[in-house]
């Protein structure tokens, strides 16, 4: 297996692209820049007044990553069937000066504590006692800098994991719904059905129809918007709250049946889990469309207990959000730019306005320990001061806008979040929380609505996963720079009839005997994948 000669090249162009549509406003003091790419455009100072987060210090220089000693992160193609293999290294490429061998678990592999030079690596199956086949010797340089040199950004379209056919997985979240420390994923279909199946192997454990009458016709696509909702409870086990016809009911999160439904005025399209008035257990905020409605129900018998009217849609989920005496969910509102917090009763405690449309739910995430709101539009990202929602300044994206959802994680362990956002136009961007910057941008995310987080190269630095476009499942990027570190081959061809279908999101979560799952919707659209990520390397991170 090679080096992914093209990856450099599409950096670059990637950079100089994205170059073009982002400017800073006043969220960041510089425009966007990447090392990787000259900028063409001369840096734009900004106005006095017009930090991220005024009267908070900015660092003296960029923030330091840790660092680990330099190492080698090898990928192999593998044989159907055979998860355990003998790795080699060797400083010749006759393997007569053998300075790595060990068996290894799955198909790819961190090779720690050797010194700067050029290396040769071959594999076979481990279970193999005599006539040892390796595969042929392969060459991988290791620098002096303190990163991690790999031997491929390939894994191939049978990497190690499991597949199901559930067709089109429109929302997709890990939970434990069982006992024992096993995790699951409900997924929510294109047709509405709500989906939960075992996380070490794919199995399906139920299915729940959207509309539960016999002989019900599948709903139109607008009605499939409410992501499954999971809520833990010590005494009843697990529940999923889901969608239905009329309104939201609750299902038991280990088998599927039904154990309350609430009658709603409109179509359920989005809700969270909070404590709305501080008694220490959770109620639901269910947000509805046509009409816009604010609804806050009790998670254990479906009662209603407050609901106000809205000015309109919302765009995404509510999200959670407290403040001293002051609990609640701030809010975007698609049209007309408005974001809004509100309390346990669906009282308005504060409300602001940006430029354009909001395009994206809310995402409150910490500079130090300072936390402020960041919400993406039809114009790009904007930042606003919490609880007041004071509008701090915004990173623009004059030809593009920012779509699906934001996620944010403290990707070098500096104290402070970074923000990822994906763009209608399939770029991928690192925002820092420290200095509003966009530390790198790429290409390649076309088929992406959201990115999630997992140290893939054993560097200390959570890399960022945002499924691919055409037949790649998954491309994953240094946190550090944007380089691309790996790419999740799918195999065959992209569905056909799939270029109005929604974009995809990935999740993260723990696997049995440690490392990690990266799970989603094929790029075919017919059914769930989960791809193993390698074992004693992966620290994962997501919001």
């Amino acid at each position: 297996m090679t080096h992914d000669s093209t990856a450099p090249r599409r950096r670059t162009l990637g950079a100089l692209a994205l170059a073009a549509c982002l400017s800073s406003v006043s969220f960041a003091a510089t425009p966007p820049q990447r090392k990787s790419a000259p900028q063409k455009k001369k840096p734009e100072k900004v106005k006095p007044g017009t930090d991220l987060l005024p009267g908070v210090d900015k660092p003296a220089g960029q923030p330091v990553a840790t660092q680990l000693p330099p190492s080698i992160l090898v990928r192999w193609q593998g044989k159907p069937g055979v998860s355990r293999y003998r790795l080699q290294l060797a400083t010749d490429e006759k393997f007569e000066d053998v300075v790595f061998d060990q068996a290894v678990e799955g198909r790819q592999y961190v090779v720690k504590d050797l010194p700067p030079g050029n290396y040769f690596w071959r594999v076979a199956p481990a279970a193999a006692e005599t006539s040892v086949s390796y595969s042929r010797p392969e060459r991988v340089s290791l620098g002096g800098e303190q990163k991690v040199a790999e031997s491929s950004v390939v894994l191939p379209a049978d990497a190690t994991g499991w597949r199901i056919a559930t067709g089109e997985v429109v929302r997709l979240t890990p939970a434990s719904l069982r006992p024992g420390g096993v995790w699951d994923f409900v997924g929510l279909g294109a047709d509405g059905r709500v989906f939960a199946v075992d996380g070490a192997s794919g199995i399906s454990l139920w299915t729940s129809r959207y509309n539960s009458a016999a002989g019900a016709q599948a709903p139109d696509a607008k009605a499939v918007t409410f992501g499954p909702l999971v809520l833990g409870d010590p005494q009843r086990g697990a529940s999923v709250i889901v969608a239905t016809q009329g309104g939201v009911r609750a299902l038991l999160g280990d088998t599927g049946r039904e154990m309350w439904r609430s009658k709603l005025e409109g179509r359920a399209a989005s809700g969270v889990a909070t404590d709305m008035n501080g008694d220490g257990t959770p109620e639901l905020v269910v947000v509805t469309e046509d009409p816009e409605m604010f609804y806050v129900i009790n998670p254990n018998s479906g009662r209603v207990l407050a609901s106000q009217k809205l000015s309109g849609a919302v765009a995404g989920a509510p999200y959670a959000f407290s403040f001293g005496d002051k609990r609640g969910v701030l809010l975007g509102l698609r049209e007309g730019g408005r974001v809004e917090f509100r309390g346990g009763d669906g009282q308005l405690f504060s409300e602001s306005k940006l430029e354009g449309e909001v395009t994206t739910a809310p995402l409150v995430t910490m500079r130090g320990a300072t936390p402020f709101m960041a919400v993406g539009s039809d114009n790009g990202l904007w930042a606003f001061s919490v609880p007041e929602l004071r509008a701090l300044g915004a990173i623009k994206a004059d030809d593009d806008s920012v779509r699906g959802a934001l996620a944010a994680a403290d990707v070098d362990g500096d104290g402070s979040s970074e923000i990822v956002m994906v763009t209608r136009r399939g770029r991928v961007a690192l925002v820092s929380t420290l200095d509003g910057n966009v530390r790198w941008y790429a290409e390649g995310a076309n088929d992406a609505s959201s990115a999630a987080f997992a140290d893939l190269n054993a560097d200390g630095v959570l890399d960022v996963i945002v499924p691919g476009g055409g037949t790649t499942f998954a491309l994953a990027y240094s946190g550090r720079d944007g380089a691309l570190v790996m790419r999740v081959e799918e195999g065959g061809k992209a569905g056909a009839g799939q270029k109005d279908a929604a974009p995809r999101s990935l999740v993260v979560a723990p696997a049995l005997g440690g490392g990690g799952l990266l799970v989603g919707g094929d790029t075919a659209r017919t059914g769930l994948r989960a791809v193993e990520l390698p074992k004693g390397s992966v620290r994962t991170a997501a919001k």
